[in-house]
């Protein structure tokens, strides 16, 4: 009866800290308390939406010049989504990045996963993501804008 009940106990944990997670508002665990999910459906989501980009190319490596990589995007012409899923880069781990994004229609809030970078850029601005690739595996950038995947960074 014991392990029955602590085991309810830890999955209701677990239950709880995978909602907190689940929005992706931010990667970190704070919370905007003036905002609500309008539904439990809401949840449901945004759960799938922060789930890494499908990709349908192999990624295409950076040019790496003394150890930097400069990526450059223009929403609506080159990005992930009007490519249907084929703006892939790798860099090397340790890499020094920076990623330039512009959107020429639209006032755009960017958001690189997994480093918590976020950066906005009124239209026709560009908006820049700067930070060293010290993670390995795939992060998406995306527009909390429109919610579209913007670019894919595989650091290997």
């Amino acid at each position: 009866m014991r392990h029955s009940s602590t085991r309810r106990g830890l999955v209701a944990v677990l239950a709880v800290a995978s909602l907190g997670l689940a929005a992706c508002g931010s990667d970190s665990s704070s919370s905007d308390p003036t905002t609500a999910p309008t539904s439990a459906a809401s949840d449901t989501t945004a759960a799938v939406e922060d789930e890494p980009a499908t990709t349908n190319a192999p990624a295409e490596p950076a040019d790496v010049v003394a150890g930097a990589a400069v990526i450059t995007v223009t929403v609506g012409i080159d990005d992930f989504e009007t490519s249907g899923g084929t703006r892939v880069v790798s860099v090397p781990k340790g890499t020094n990045v920076t990623i330039s994004l512009t959107d020429p229609n639209a006032d755009q809030e960017y958001h690189l996963h997994g480093y918590d970078i976020e950066v906005t850029a009124a239209k026709g601005e560009t908006g820049k993501i700067q930070f060293v690739a010290d993670q390995t595996g795939q992060f998406d950038v995306e527009s909390h804008d429109t919610e579209a995947t913007l670019l894919v960074i595989v650091v290997v």
